[in-house]
């Protein structure tokens, strides 16, 4: 799964997955773009579910930028009963979930990232340990999105992360992984032209666990709140 992710090259971000610079928002649809000088563009080292994260979506055949909360809101969803565990939405049952069908076929997006964090050990003691590649590259994590309209009349884009069986350096500390494209498959998924599910299925695969490093970090990563460099520094090597 992932339930907390890293992202510090935000700069990078339109020249990575060569998105088009957006003027303004469309509140008719919820759209709220990545804008030049975006003071909310800054380097995060602990997203956390419910936050505002940057995704990568298409439009009139053109990369975009735009910001949407983590925890997708299926169109359907009534106020106050809302579906829960929508931070994350399995692979293999993407095709088959009532909440996860449409947006599969009409609504995928990425999510771009530099790390992110998993948990291992007892209940009482679990420590974080930060995944990332080796190269330290930007990349994109397989995402749905799906439009919500609340009872104000306002319209909330929301999106989870797609998750497939672990690597064998994931599958020590857990049994999925986040779906990391690889930079050939990123293109496709966005593909609004492409419903074929077995071919989209076939770009959620483990990312290869020779691309990838992890290692210990601090436990300040358990509290969303917290949120600087320290958080990616492996654990005793922070300054005192």
């Amino acid at each position: 799964m992932c339930g907390r992710f890293v992202l510090i090259n935000s700069s990078d971000l339109r020249i990575r997955f060569r998105a088009l610079v957006q003027d303004g928002p469309d509140p008719s649809r919820g759209f709220d773009p990545v804008l030049p000088d975006d003071p909310r563009l800054v380097s995060r080292y602990n997203v956390a579910p419910t936050q505002q994260v940057v995704t990568v979506t298409i439009h009139d055949g053109r990369n975009r930028l735009e910001w949407m909360r983590w925890g997708m809101v299926p169109y359907w969803a009534k106020a106050g009963d809302l579906p829960g565990n929508t931070i994350n939405a399995r692979a293999d049952r993407l095709a088959q979930s009532g909440i996860w069908k449409r947006p599969l076929a009409r609504s995928r997006c990425l999510i771009p990232a530099d790390g992110y964090y998993e948990w291992t050990g007892a209940k009482t003691s679990r420590r974080p340990l930060l995944f990332r590649r080796r190269d330290r590259g930007l990349f994109a994590f397989a995402g749905l999105f799906d439009y919500w309209t609340d009872p104000d009349g306002k319209v909330v884009r929301s999106c989870a992360i797609v998750t497939t069986p672990p690597n064998r350096l994931v599958e020590r500390v857990h049994d999925r992984m986040p779906a990391i494209l690889s930079d050939e498959a990123e293109a496709l998924w966005l593909d609004r032209q492409t419903e074929d599910v077995e071919r989209l299925s076939a770009l959620l695969m483990p990312y290869p666990d020779e691309l990838m490093e992890s290692f210990p970090v601090s436990p300040l990563v358990n509290k969303p709140d917290n949120d600087s460099p320290e958080l990616v520094v492996p654990a005793g090597q922070q300054m005192l």
